[in-house]
């Protein structure tokens, strides 16, 4: 179970970045196409809608393994508590 939790951890740590750098540069594409485009021109504005939703499956997939990265840690986390530890056998004599 923890060696699954770990690479579940790693594969969510693999694909975080990625769709990270992708939702930036596709919020940078679609601000230079509503810059450039007219909003009356149909083919601008659909380029704009493809950019736009593009962006949007990345950060939505960006949040969705960001979320399954830390519910991983969290049960990692409870699984791989150490247990309660011994008293050490030291009694204070009181010199």
């Amino acid at each position: 179970m923890i060696n699954l939790l770990v690479y579940v951890m790693s594969f969510a740590n693999f694909v975080f970045y990625p769709l990270v750098i992708g939702t930036i540069i596709a919020v940078i594409i679609e601000q230079i196409l509503r810059q450039v485009g007219n909003a009356y021109d149909p083919v601008a504005v659909a380029k704009v809608d493809v950019a736009m939703r593009v962006r949007k499956y990345l950060y939505r997939q960006a949040w969705t393994f960001n979320l399954i990265w830390f519910g991983a840690y969290f049960i990692l986390i409870f699984f791989v508590k150490p247990g309660q530890s011994a008293m050490p056998d030291m009694i204070w004599d009181g010199r």
